[in-house]
């Protein structure tokens, strides 16, 4: 028989990612000098020339004023989340907050009058006419998330410009967020992942010459998965203690993206990867590895999920994916793939069984080419499976699925699963009932059955199907495999009592 997967189980299962609110928030942005790709420079649309904005001198020393007071409020604040009863504590950070307060006001006032004009992103803008010491600013809004690289090039002989990005906290802190100085023309350049916001180039000119020149610009891709930025080993997004189930994309060719896991129980690890066939994504088009202490190991392609023993407890197990850079896998920016990552997922009591009462054929009797029928039931199906972790803590909010086709077609024994799914609750057991309803049956048998000392001859017409089950969030784990794909099932038509006598 030939099995075709329907897996459709609606837009909150598929939205499916079990990672937690705090582990989510952003986390404070820093932009790295970088040498200017030439993609990006190259897909910036020019634009107008537009004229030298110059801010006052003093801006610098405010920003950087605003700057500092705002570190020490990041650590007061650290410091008060962390203190239960300590009474020194509060006071330090009502004088800080109370600094900052006073300061605010006015870092915001010149910030917004020294960088007034808004300029548009992904365009390049030409400045002409700067000279030695000219501090210049101009601001530009994200409305999402997005990474950013930020470009001054084309410098002029004779020109030596430096370049900062700042962040609008909204609350009159400009955050730095990163400078590029490279000597003489060289091109200065800024990279990273930002949130929504409003930022500021601020660009001095530490050399310029008679008709001074150069162009500046920002490329935005909002093509971003929701654990960006995680593209170095120091960034790795911290993943939560469950099985997290990832979608997750790359926003370049060389977009690495980096996970660690804490088995803060000691419990196995489970890692599987697989692709978004709906965003065109093949798995060969990425590359799964694992951190095993001294370097990185691929998990192959064809490995369809993999175990990791015990990394003691509290141990981590780090994991990256990332393009495949093969030409015969070429990248997409639309492609994505899922991640399985976490506790190691173990499969108790899955079982689906028809009525109690319902008068099953029996092996006999119900081979009619397929075979004996494992599963009947009449208008019924109840379903469970339990998920644990190794150490036998339950998986919440995972989703066994089962998988049925009621009815196959005799003619061509084509499979069309049906798919029918419910999310484990705290002691980490999901369960449901399928209604099959009514049928006419496409076979019909005899059998006879011994009943409270009565010999009763029965007819009963009968639909041939298979069932299996399934884990969203984990591929390879259920019932029905690669040796044994499904389990069989009888719906139960209708069943007629031809005689009965005495025994």
């Amino acid at each position: 028989m030939k099995s075709k997967k329907a897996f459709m189980l609606g837009a909150a299962m598929a939205a499916t990612c079990f990672v937690s609110a705090f582990a989510l928030a952003e986390q404070y942005p820093h932009l790295a000098a970088q040498a200017a790709p030439p993609a990006v420079k190259q897909g910036l649309k020019n634009a107008a020339k537009i004229k030298v904005n110059k801010a006052p001198t003093a801006l610098k020393q405010q920003l950087q004023a605003g700057a500092q007071l705002k570190k020490p409020l990041f650590a007061a604040k650290a410091q008060a989340d962390s203190v239960v009863e300590d009474n020194t504590a509060p006071a330090r950070v009502t004088k800080v907050q109370k600094a900052t307060a006073q300061s605010a006001p006015a870092v915001q006032a010149a910030l917004v009058q020294g960088c007034e004009q808004t300029l548009d992103v992904n365009a390049l803008y030409t400045i002409n006419g700067v000279q030695t010491g000219d501090l210049l600013c101009y601001h530009f809004n994200l409305p999402q998330k997005a990474r950013i690289n930020v470009l001054l090039v084309n410098q002029t002989a004779g020109t030596d410009m430096s370049l900062s990005l700042f962040q609008d906290d909204g609350q009159g802190n400009p955050l730095p967020l990163g400078t590029s100085n490279n000597p003489g023309t060289g091109d200065e350049s800024l990279g990273g992942v930002v949130p929504a916001g409003d930022y500021y180039w601020f660009m001095e000119a530490n050399a310029a010459v008679q008709g001074s020149s150069f162009q500046f610009g920002v490329a935005v891709d909002t093509n971003l998965d929701a654990f960006e930025p995680n593209d170095t080993p120091d960034t790795a997004f911290q993943l939560p203690d469950t099985l997290n189930y990832i979608s997750g994309n790359a926003d370049s060719l060389d977009d690495v993206d980096y996970f660690d896991f804490t088995a803060v129980r000691g419990q196995s690890v489970g890692i599987a990867l697989t692709a978004d066939a709906a965003s065109g994504s093949t798995r060969n088009k990425w590359i799964l590895e694992r951190f095993d202490g001294a370097q990185w190991v691929t998990v192959g392609a064809n490995v369809l999920s993999t175990s990791i023993p015990s990394p003691g407890v509290g141990g981590v197990v780090k994991v990256r994916v990332r393009p495949n850079q093969h030409p015969n896998e070429p990248w997409s920016a639309t492609g994505k793939y899922n991640l399985s990552f976490g506790s190691n997922p173990r499969v108790n009591n899955p079982d689906v069984k028809g009525e109690a009462n319902v008068l099953r054929i029996p092996y006999s009797a119900s081979d009619v080419g397929y075979g004996y029928m494992t599963t009947q039931a009449y208008r019924d199906l109840t379903w469970t499976m339990g998920l644990s972790d190794s150490t036998g803590a339950p998986l919440v909010g995972l989703h066994p699925v089962v998988y049925l086709d009621q009815h196959i077609n005799p003619d061509t024994g084509n499979i069309v699963y049906k798919a029918y799914s419910a999310a484990t609750g705290s002691s980490g057991l999901a369960s449901g009932t399928i209604n099959v309803g009514t049928c006419f049956g496409d076979f019909q048998t005899t059998f006879v059955d011994y009943a409270q000392g009565y010999k009763n001859t029965w007819r009963t017409d009968f639909n041939y199907g298979v069932w299996r089950m399934e884990v969203l969030e984990y591929p390879g784990i259920g019932v029905g495999g690669d040796n044994t794909e499904f389990v069989s099932f009888g719906h139960l038509c209708k069943q007629t009592l031809l005689s009965s006598t005495k025994s």
